[in-house]
């Protein structure tokens, strides 16, 4: 079988029989054997990083215009013997790449330390029988059951089932969740809300649509402002010791004096023009802020972006869910003619379940036991048959009997299919004003 990597254009138009054919499977699903030969065809289905060594991450943080001029002051120290000067400096530089390294290394093992948490299995058709394995051995042309409370594992062509709501705010900062139907496409990543359906296995690892995006963002390389400002500072002290030591060498050369008297006053200019202790001030700084964060569960990966953030002004978001919790929260009431928010929220949340996990649902419910006052009244009704969403009419129903024994039915949903519904209704004369 040769290797097929579609761009998500492909997919969409493509059947989920014609994937079937291209992928060379069939809806009874792969076979172990057949799996294990395109799982070293394809990859694992994992998000793929590029491990830097740690003794070259922990070089790294002595390569720069400020260390550099730090280098060559230790070094003038230690060729006029000033073995004093030379440790002290020695011992600054130390201090700034070991604490940078340091708290990079504790950030990097908390970030795996939550991918082995986040390790995701999948429920998979493997030699016409359904099993549970692990997320990252799933292949192109795999069989795969999603439901309530998954994470979809792969990027999926949707093609049995009534449909499924997806929670795609991951990858597009959508809060509600999409609703999708046969031949659509799931992502890898999003979480299922409603529903239940099988797919087939389209793009795994870097080929789905996280991985390419994911793989953009590792691509892109930016300097922060903190970078900026050091690297500016660096090549300007640089440039100003250069051209004093280069006058200081030069008149010594006229006046007929000492070398070695002369290079020990090149040192005490260069150690004057270098800011040794501000590396050291800087990360020191920077890690007592990440250790602060770290408590309030923010895991901060590069140092540097502890100034970014704080230097920011205004920060702009396209997209509601991005970078806020993502959750749904009611904030206003606003009631028609004789009825009072209370009893919207009642109403409400009778037509309402919280077993279905739907966001709309859930924010209602959780508004509602926040008010002592509706809770109790809540209690005094019983809810006789519930109707849940049906993406077809776009609401969902229940029929509820009060204290009374009153038995009324009570239906929420989106506003312009309900209120035709209530026009029509009303024609029929089966709706009161």
């Amino acid at each position: 079988m040769s290797k097929n990597i579609l761009d998500s254009a492909e997919i969409k138009k493509l059947t989920s029989d014609e994937l079937l054919k291209t992928f060379s499977s069939n809806k009874t699903g792969l076979s172990n054997s057949t799996a294990t030969n395109l799982i070293n065809e394809y990859g694992y289905n994992e998000i793929t990083e590029k491990k830097v060594s740690p003794i070259v991450k922990f070089l790294s943080y002595f390569w720069g215009p400020i260390p550099w001029m730090i280098e060559i002051a230790a070094i003038l120290s230690a060729i006029i013997n000033h073995w004093e000067d030379f440790w002290v400096i020695f011992a600054l530089l130390l201090l700034n790449a070991v604490v940078g390294f340091w708290q990079e290394f504790k950030a990097d093992d908390a970030i795996n330390l939550l991918k082995k948490r986040l390790a995701l299995n999948a429920r998979v058709l493997r030699d016409k029988n359904w099993k549970s394995i692990a997320a990252k051995e799933l292949v192109p042309g795999d069989i795969v059951r999603i439901r309530l409370g998954d994470v979809v594992p792969a990027d999926l062509k949707l093609f049995d089932g009534d449909y499924i709501n997806v929670d795609e705010s991951s990858l597009t900062g959508e809060s509600l969740p999409i609703e999708k139907h046969k031949e659509d496409v799931a992502y890898s990543g999003s979480i299922i809300r409603q529903g239940e359906m099988n797919g087939l296995v389209v793009a795994t690892g870097m080929n789905t649509f996280f991985g390419k995006t994911a793989k953009l963002v590792a691509e892109a390389k930016t300097v922060s402002h903190f970078q900026k400002a050091v690297i500016k500072i660096g090549n300007y002290l640089i440039v100003l010791a250069a051209f004093m030591i280069g006058i200081i060498f030069i008149a010594s050369i006229f006046r007929h004096e000492s070398f070695l008297d002369t290079l020990q006053f090149a040192l005490v200019l260069t150690i004057a023009a270098i800011p040794v202790a501000l590396p050291a001030v800087l990360s020191v700084t920077m890690a007592v802020g990440a250790s602060v964060l770290a408590k309030k569960k923010a895991i901060v990966s590069k140092l540097v972006a502890i100034e970014e953030m704080a230097g920011m002004d205004i920060l702009c978001s396209d997209k509601t869910g991005t970078i806020t919790k993502n959750e749904l929260t009611v904030a206003e009431v606003k009631p028609f003619k004789n009825y009072s928010s209370e009893d919207v929220l009642i109403f409400a949340s009778l037509a309402s379940r919280a077993e279905d996990n739907d966001p709309i649902d859930s924010a209602i419910l959780e508004k509602s036991k926040s008010n002592k006052a509706i809770a109790e009244k809540y209690n005094t009704y019983f809810a006789k048959e519930f109707k849940p969403f049906d993406p077809i009419i776009k609401r969902t129903e229940a029929t509820v009997v009060d204290s009374e024994k009153n038995q009324f039915k009570i239906s929420k949903g989106a506003l312009k299919l309900f209120l035709l519904y209530c026009q029509i209704m009303k024609k029929k004369n089966l709706l009161k004003n």
